[in-house]
């Protein structure tokens, strides 16, 4: 938590200095609009603002559908597992002979090849 503090006040102090170097006052022209006496900070830092805003209501549907697929994704694990899990318990319950091979031994039958 006092890494973030740190943080947050080095930013800030950064945010003093750049505000200082960039204190004149300019004329922006938009079009058919003209700005007169616009403070430089203001219009730099409101650019930024708003290419943050643009790029985020882009990516924002992006970002949602991936989280959704990502829970579908999730979801989907979770049943496999327990599949799994199932097919472990059932694999552990048969019985199978040292060969892996049942063999029935029926001397009933009276089709065999050999005969007495």
């Amino acid at each position: 938590m006092q890494i973030i503090v740190v943080i947050l006040l080095i930013l800030a102090v950064l945010l003093v200095i750049f505000t200082l170097q960039n204190a004149m006052d300019i004329t922006l022209n938009i079009f058919f609009w003209e700005i007169k006496d616009a403070p430089l900070v203001l219009v730099l830092i409101s650019c930024i603002f708003l290419g943050y805003l643009i790029s985020a209501f882009y990516f924002y549907p992006r970002l949602w559908k991936v989280k959704h697929e990502n829970k579908q994704m999730m979801k989907f694990n979770s049943e496999l597992k327990e599949l799994q899990e199932l097919n472990k318990m059932k694999k552990s319950e048969e019985v199978t002979d040292p060969e892996g091979i049942e063999l029935d031994d029926d001397d009933d039958d009276d089709d065999t090849f050999f005969r007495d």
